[in-house]
């Protein structure tokens, strides 16, 4: 019983229930067969048994024309020495079983949910033992029955919550998209981008130490919210088809403090943060911080870049370079990854070059994949103006 009631506790869905019963139920109560029984809706579903002859696995009777649904219907245990001598039974569905007599018990009396049965080939009164431990294991079941659609609860909850970010990062993505229609799928490939470079990047140490399958997905999650703050740029900057002056390219680049501020503000009107904020705003704010301490909008150097920004950073480079842009042509491939080979120790950390000269191929095919001339298009045209 110990065995049966932990297995219970440990299940996960309803079929981990089911079976703990059909394995262990039967030899407790020293029956010849048990049932167990759901109830849908109006219906009694034999869900599975284990028994010494065929009874009614998978089968559906009315509830009001079963013993089942009689105790289901009543919130109380059935007791039958004899069933030919209970009017309660329909006889006709017993007729070619091996049933003499039964005990009932509802799982859950109050608005019970379903019923585990037990059956004897000789009619006699079932022992009060063997009822006892029945309505033990159907007590038991009802616990564990309550803790499963805990748990589905819990789930969908997590999903929907999943959803809600995703949605959030798409229209959060699409506020910087409606300002520059430059550089097409620009957000969809850097997405893929880093995503590739993370997964290369945690077959290799020192980085397969820091990054997790999780960190990865919150990484590819993330990375669309880069360039959020260009959203505060003014179009006559941030549209401008050739070349910026020192001033105008100053206030390009406080395009990273307003990402930062743009996802602080999401976490305080929440009142906390998350991984997936945290990472978002880690990125928006260091994907043009540089090796050598050279970038903006902090001057950091090295590893005090964070791993989200240094790989942003490779992402965001290459695509600039491979992609068209209203002031210049598109680069070949071949030479985007020799400029980024170059700056490896200058502007990108020399580890991620070399991963990322390991995958190349991986982008050019991602590249091609999400073309601004076509491809997935599900995020439109976005902004992408390297500064």
């Amino acid at each position: 019983m110990e065995d049966l009631i932990l297995r219970m506790s440990m299940a996960r869905n309803m079929d981990e229930i089911i079976a703990a019963v059909r394995h262990s139920a039967r030899g407790l109560i020293g029956s010849d067969g048990i049932t167990f029984v759901l109830r849908d809706q109006d219906s009694c579903y034999y869900a599975d048994e284990d028994a010494i002859g065929p009874l009614w696995k998978g089968q559906r009777f009315p509830i009001n024309a079963c013993i089942s649904g009689w105790a289901m219907r009543h919130g109380e245990t059935v007791v039958i020495e004899d069933i030919y001598r209970d009017s309660r039974v329909p006889i006709d569905a017993y007729s070619n079983t091996f049933v003499k007599s039964l005990v009932m018990v509802p799982v859950r009396q109050d608005d019970p949910v379903g019923a585990i049965g037990g059956y004897w080939a000789k009619a006699s009164r079932p022992t009060e033992e063997s009822i006892e431990r029945l309505q033990r294991v159907a007590n038991t079941a009802a616990v564990a029955m309550t803790n499963v659609a805990l748990i589905n609860s819990l789930a969908a909850a997590k999903e929907e919550a999943a959803r809600a970010r995703d949605a959030m990062i798409l229209a959060m993505a699409s506020l910087a998209e409606t300002r520059d229609h430059e550089t097409g799928n620009h957000i969809r490939r850097t997405q893929h981008y880093v995503r590739a470079l993370a997964e290369a990047m945690k077959e290799q140490e020192p980085y397969s130490r820091e990054l997790s399958d999780e960190l990865v997905d919150l990484l590819y999650k993330s990375a669309p919210l880069h360039d959020i703050g260009k959203v505060g740029i003014p179009d006559s900057i941030l549209l401008k088809p050739g070349k910026l002056e020192p001033e105008e390219f100053e206030v390009m680049k406080s395009h990273a403090a307003l990402g930062q501020a743009a996802i602080a503000t999401a976490e305080r009107y929440m009142g906390s943060t998350t991984p997936f904020l945290s990472l978002a705003k880690e990125i928006a704010y260091t994907h043009h911080e540089k090796w050598n301490g050279s970038g903006y909008p902090q001057g950091l150097k090295g590893e005090e870049i964070p791993i989200g920004g240094r790989i942003m950073a490779i992402a965001d480079v290459y695509d600039a370079l491979v992609s068209e842009r209203i002031y210049k042509p598109a680069m070949p491939h071949e030479q985007a990854v020799d400029i980024i080979l170059k700056d490896s120790g200058q502007h990108f950390d020399p580890g991620l070059v070399q991963v990322f000269t390991r995958i190349a191929p991986q982008f050019a095919e991602i590249h091609r994949r999400f073309g601004d001339a076509g491809g997935d298009q599900s995020f439109g045209n976005s902004a992408s103006r390297a500064a």
